[in-house]
């Protein structure tokens, strides 16, 4: 290994013991080996004992573990985590993931190739479903995209809310260059990982101090089970004690800077692009709200979370409300597009349920399917090495990353009958003005 290690990758991990020897295995595991592996761990003092132990019995030297006094925020772990990283590029793995085999040679690969500073890709799902076993993988056409990095931050404020935030690169799903996070950290804002989601802005800074990057058509990373985003939609436990760590008073203040308090998880990332925009205007000059994006992302939120069993009502008749105050196009945009009409006849379950869904060429969620089951996120990679996924196509297309337009979100079919009446568990939708 040379002096200063090709990659850094940092794991900030809280009260995960297990997951985290998961992901301390799966880079020590990796086809390219020029790498250290550091550990900063924000557990509590009774889980931080077992945290401890995963990275002393690795006997590697390459492994290094960082203590806090384990009443970090997240997005203040993740910074001291890349803090302490001495690679010459740095990436962010969860404590709840899991690289495939040769996401480090891949990315070295492109690396070498291009000389980006940037690169990214794509994850696939293990473990959430109802039996805990499941493995969703990612259709890919395993090909690279260099790509202007303003491009996928217009894309990210102004495409089609489901595939926007998926094509913006994050330290969590990409490595960048030391040299770019050291410019970051040394201007006015100070760091890489501001608050609220470190994985967001983090991606908003390496794509406004780049001029290109390179995305790769390819799922390197596979999470397994659930974690902050899910439960953002359900409000629960882990959410609350998240906003607690930040020191905010409350939800509404995670989505200040937005048209309206509903506070979803698309409201509450782009909230924090704007906030970034105020302390580096420069910079971000360029961003401003699509307000009928805003509108649909946070539609989608809503119905995604109702069906997982989240009443999200009152941020649900807040964002219709805000929606009778925008102009007409605005308001005929969004009413036009069938997640205006399929949030409105969403209900969650009396009983949370797990919801068993398919996944799209980005993870998202389709119709019900049976998954392959296995006992462990490892033999499920192992089963994928000698099980050829499902590809998509790029040959033809300018871009192999498909980029669908706002334009292409899916129209209404609005049929010849009377609404069904919901019930009195949620308050009447706000009539259109």
């Amino acid at each position: 290994m040379s002096a200063r290690p090709f990659f850094s990758v940092v794991i900030p991990s809280k009260n995960r013991a297990d997951r985290l020897r998961q992901a301390v295995r799966s880079v020590r595991e990796q086809t390219f080996q020029d790498f250290e592996l550091v550990i900063c761990d924000n557990s509590d003092a009774a889980e931080a004992v077992d945290s401890a132990a995963v990275a002393r019995e690795t006997n590697d030297s390459r492994v290094r573990y960082i203590r806090t006094n384990g009443r970090l925020s997240m997005p203040d772990n993740w910074e001291h985590a890349v803090a302490a990283a001495r690679g010459e590029y740095v990436g962010v793995l969860t404590d709840r993931s899991v690289y495939h085999p040769h996401a480090l040679e891949r990315a070295h690969r492109e690396i070498s190739t291009t000389g980006v500073p940037v690169v990214g890709w794509f994850g696939e799902h293990y473990g959430r479903g109802p039996t805990g076993r499941d493995f969703r993988r990612r259709p890919c056409s395993g090909r690279s995209w260099h790509v202007e990095s303003r491009r996928l931050l217009d894309y990210f404020l102004t495409g089609h809310p489901k595939y926007g935030s998926k094509r913006l690169p994050k330290l969590m799903s990409a490595v960048c260059a030391r040299t770019v996070i050291e410019e970051v950290r040394s201007s006015s804002l100070g760091r890489i990982c501001p608050p609220v989601a470190p994985d967001y802005t983090s991606g908003y800074l390496m794509l406004t101090h780049t001029d290109s990057v390179v995305l790769v058509d390819e799922a390197l990373f596979i999470s397994c089970g659930s974690g902050n985003g899910t439960s953002f939609r359900r409000r629960g436990a882990l959410a609350e004690r998240f906003v607690r760590d930040l020191g905010m008073g409350s939800w509404p203040d995670l989505v200040d800077r937005m048209p309206t308090r509903a506070c979803f998880p698309s409201a509450m990332v782009l909230n924090d692009l704007m906030r970034i925009k105020e302390r580096l205007p420069e910079r971000f000059a360029h961003c401003n709200i699509d307000r009928v994006q805003y509108y649909l992302g946070c539609l989608m939120d809503y119905e995604r979370s109702a069906r997982r069993g989240a009443e999200l009502f009152e941020d649900y008749d807040e964002l219709l409300e805000g929606l009778n105050r925008e102009p007409e196009e605005v308001q005929t945009a969004v009413r036009t597009r069938s997640i205006y009409v399929r949030a409105a006849a969403t209900l969650p379950p009396e009983e949370e349920t797990p919801v068993t869904a398919d996944l799209d060429a980005d993870g998202g969620d389709q119709a019900e399917a049976a998954f392959p089951e296995f006992d462990s996120v490892f033999e499920a990679m192992t089963w994928a090495s000698s099980h050829p996924r499902r590809t998509r196509d790029a040959d033809a297309a300018d871009d192999p990353i498909m980029m669908p337009a706002l334009t292409s979100v899916t129209a209404a079919i609005i049929k010849a009958k009377s609404r069904p009446v919901l019930g009195p568990r949620r308050s009447r939708m706000a009539e259109r003005r």
